[in-house]
């Protein structure tokens, strides 16, 4: 068995029966799966338990490109809040 441990993956947590592992000079390192009843699937063995690289160290699947994203989406809703915003306190007296 192997576990898909790259976060990023899109596989990630799921286990599979390896069928075999293919390591070919100047080429990723694979591992072919089965995946249900007749079909198989490769991953980079980096992705998976059997790696010989440390495990990433974060489960968070934010980019720089997704952290855009959400402040681009963000600013999309606050701007007409923003935009019609009335000073507070115009209408109340001091004593």
């Amino acid at each position: 068995m192997v576990e898909v441990i790259d976060p990023t993956h899109p596989l990630f947590g799921r286990r599979f029966v390896v069928l075999s592992v293919s390591r070919q000079p100047g080429r990723p390192a694979l591992v072919t799966v089965a995946y249900g009843d007749d079909a198989r699937l490769r991953i980079p063995l980096a992705a998976t338990n059997r790696t010989d690289s440390p495990p990433p160290r974060s489960r968070a699947k934010i980019t720089p490109a997704s952290l855009r994203d959400l402040l681009t989406l963000v600013e999309e809703f606050t701007e007409p809040w923003r935009n019609n915003q009335q000073p507070s306190g115009g209408g109340s007296q001091k004593r």
